[in-house]
């Protein structure tokens, strides 16, 4: 997990909000404040029932906020219909109170995250999350924020992100690291996408996916939220489904008539470059354990 630069306290972020929240919003400084979740980029406190506060924990994921506060509204726009939310933001900060960026007000979304859902309850939501990825696939503007690390083409990944082998077949075994590759060379090999970019998550594993009673409930963590191949919002289906949900995974995607076959290669292509970059990482922890192996025995499952 990359370092923290920055570790915002509660007393600190209830500073910010006293300084610099506008009128229309100063009933929420009677709310409580609660220290919820620590990710890799950001801090999230609780505010009230119905509001959270986002903070970036290093200056890499300040990018990474602005584009949730332009785009998230936009690009989960239509998710809505389906009755799954999104953290629509509410008001951007600015530094003060001794902490040096950005941060956001956003809407809270209720419910747990699928990574914590039992695998085999998990089957109505696969339909519902395919709706949901087709849904928010649908053409990007040429304003749409592009990002290097998804939805580019996969040997444009390879390039600037490339995978240690190595390192994955350290933490696996050389002969899973061997499968994981082969699977990224077979996305290789499959035609690219050819269509106008569209919007995408960027970035829906299991523990960006909220479920109530096992029922898709939201989309958060919009940081990656950008244009391009779907292929790499698709990947999630390898890191949270088992081989029957992602068959109906795809047969809801298959029926938009918008994918092919190379578009699932692509996608299972991302999916092993997920897991390697993971695996690779000592810092991603237990929260990300359960995940990776279960990836890993999607893709390769005979390894």
């Amino acid at each position: 997990m990359p370092e923290v630069e920055v570790q915002p306290t509660a007393a600190q972020v209830r500073r910010l909000l006293e300084a610099q929240l506008p009128h229309e919003h100063r009933g929420l400084l009677d709310r409580p404040l609660t220290p919820v979740a620590q990710g890799w980029d950001n801090a999230l406190f609780r505010l009230g029932s119905v509001h959270a506060v986002r903070l970036p924990v290093r200056r890499a994921a300040v990018p990474c906020l602005l584009r949730e506060v332009r785009w998230t509204a936009e690009a989960g726009a239509p998710l809505a219909a389906l009755g799954i939310a999104v953290p629509r933001p509410v008001f951007r900060g600015r530094p003060g109170a001794g902490y040096p960026w950005p941060w956001a007000v956003v809407r809270w979304i209720e419910g747990e995250a699928v990574a914590t859902l039992p695998l085999a309850r998990r089957g109505r939501l696969a339909e519902d999350l395919a709706h949901a990825l087709t849904a928010v696939h649908r053409p990007a503007p040429a304003a749409a924020p592009r990002h290097s690390h998804r939805g580019v083409p996969l040997a444009e990944r390879l390039r600037t992100a490339p995978p240690s082998w190595p390192a994955t077949a350290a933490v696996l075994g050389s002969s899973r690291a061997e499968r994981l590759r082969g699977v990224v060379d077979d996305g290789l090999r499959a035609a690219p996408w050819s269509r106008p970019a569209v919007w995408l998550h960027g970035d829906p594993h299991p523990w960006n996916l909220v479920h109530r009673d096992g029922r898709l409930a939201g989309l958060v963590d919009f940081g990656d939220v950008c244009a391009g191949d779907p292929a790499s919002d698709l990947a999630g289906a390898w890191l949270a489904l088992d081989p029957d949900q992602r068959a109906a995974f795809r047969a809801v995607v298959d029926s938009t008539g918008r994918y092919d076959d190379d578009v699932w290669r692509r996608a299972a292509a991302w999916a092993a470059l997920y897991v390697a970059a993971l695996v690779a990482d000592p810092g991603a922890g237990p929260d990300f354990g359960a995940v990776v192996r279960h990836a890993v025995s999607q893709l390769v499952p005979d390894a």
